[in-house]
């Protein structure tokens, strides 16, 4: 269930802001010569006119390197801020914005009949999804904020809004389909089942689709907002026989994989925990989902420290076991705040429930730039990118908003402008900048003509 940005590999290259093209005060090495530098950085010697000795000596440039830890306070205090925006903001207006969405579409479409609901459903989803992908190139030509912006936004909302409903119904379609074809009331085989599509999603590389709000914050950034990524990256014009078999192999057979496992832990809580009791079984998720929360992020550092020093199937392995415990995670949160509302948001007025959980999380999400959150879109090949990428967690949100600020104050100073490097740590937040100089703001902003990233 995976919403993240579209985690494409990308070196973790430093980022330089400038205001305009100028030499470095702190000037790098060639690009033939950069890598070696990023590898071995405490055997150069980096001089403030921009040249490099091959001496064990460190200057004050040096310790600009993208491979000196920076742990200062106030990093860890961004990174803070966006740990709880993610799981106190984000996350429950997700959850909350598909509960409402689910039970709306339980109402609307055969209440009736199980099966035919079911079918609907994943009929709406399935093809939804297909057309969405399949169109996304005319999207990304045609709509875009330089050229008409009124219309990019009316267009790129309205785009989230039914793209939403239609991610909404694929997941609906499949574990309602689930639940018809196979048993709910017996623990064996909810788990035979769970456990089958695990092993399928091993196989296939696709465990890191299992994650879920809070381990993501999409934003609702103008380069990337109608991306929507498939397995084996096909190109749609060159292959289109391809693309549309690749499209079709992302959506029906990994979508769905990533559907059955999310209900069989779902089922097996459902089961197990308190199941004669749903507000205590509730509150019992939320606590372990956000305990699990808690521990993969205090890990996550870790994590990213080993996936940069091992490759190969020990690489692999470590990722998968990451991903599992996040997805843990994620079900036992999203479990606890769905059926938190369904205990205590007007339980006597169901109806009025599901509206409210469908509208407002939407329009809040919309409002903060995070819309797009509420989207399952894309396929993830698991231990894919460099170094600890692999296991990034894209929630850089507040991040990427005082990167923004000191790009203003670099573009309006008069003074040679300080460089900025990003650690290794935050390859994705840059690769975030790079995409759209102006961050999130810029979709309210003016385009600043002069902003270069080197």
């Amino acid at each position: 269930m995976l919403t993240t940005e579209m985690g494409t590999a990308a070196g973790p290259t430093p980022i330089i802001v400038s205001s305009k093209p100028q030499k470095s005060h702190c000037q790098g090495p060639t690009p033939a010569s950069e890598q070696q530098l990023l590898q071995h950085p405490t055997h150069l010697h980096i001089h403030t006119h921009g040249h490099v000795h091959g001496h064990g000596q460190t200057t004050l440039c040096e310790k600009f390197s993208p491979e000196t830890p920076r742990r200062n306070l106030h990093e860890l205090l961004l990174e803070l801020l966006d740990m709880l925006l993610s799981c106190l903001v984000v996350a429950p207006c997700v959850i909350a914005y598909w509960r409402g969405t689910w039970e709306l579409m339980g109402v609307m479409l055969f209440p009736s009949s199980l099966p035919l609901s079911a079918l609907s459903s994943f009929l709406i989803g399935g093809v939804g999804h297909f057309v969405f992908t399949i169109t996304q190139n005319f999207f990304k030509e045609h709509i875009h904020p330089d050229k008409r912006r009124l219309t990019y936004y009316t267009v790129s909302r309205l785009y989230t809004a039914v793209f939403g409903i239609v991610c909404v119904n694929m997941w609906r379609g499949a574990w309602m389909l689930c639940d018809w074809l196979t048993s709910v009331d017996s623990l064996i085989i909810v788990s035979v089942v769970t456990a089958i599509a695990l092993i399928f999603m091993v196989a296939t590389r696709t465990l890191r689709n299992l994650g879920a709000a809070p381990y993501t914050v999409t934003m609702d950034h103008k380069t990337d907002y109608f991306d929507v990524g498939t397995m084996f990256k096909i190109p749609g014009f060159h292959q289109p026989g391809l693309y549309v078999l690749d499209t079709l192999f992302s959506v029906f057979v990994i979508g769905s994989l990533v559907v059955i496992a999310w209900r069989g832990v779902w089922g097996i809580f459902d089961l197990t925990l308190f199941p004669k009791d749903k507000a205590k079984s509730a509150w019992g998720s939320l606590l372990i989902g956000y305990l699990t929360v808690f521990v993969t992020f205090l890990i996550h550092p870790l994590m990213r420290y080993v996936c940069r020093r091992i490759s190969g199937i020990l690489k692999l392995i470590i990722c998968d076991i990451y991903y599992l415990m996040t997805f843990f995670g994620a079900v036992n949160a999203w479990r606890g705040i769905w059926n938190l509302l369904d205990v205590y948001l007007y339980p006597d007025n169901r109806l009025m429930s599901f509206w409210l959980t469908h509208i407002i999380p939407f329009l809040l999400l919309a409002a903060i730039k995070c819309s797009n959150s509420i989207l399952v879109r894309g396929v993830f090949i698991d231990g894919d990118g460099t170094g600890a990428e692999s296991v990034d967690i894209p929630i850089n949100y507040v991040r990427l908003h005082f990167l923004r600020e000191r790009r203003k104050k670099v573009s309006q100073s008069s003074t040679p402008p300080p460089h900025y490097y990003l650690k290794p740590e935050h390859a994705t937040l840059g690769r975030s900048a790079e995409k759209d100089k102006e961050a999130q703001s810029s979709l309210i902003e003016k385009p600043h003509a002069n902003v270069q990233i080197v």
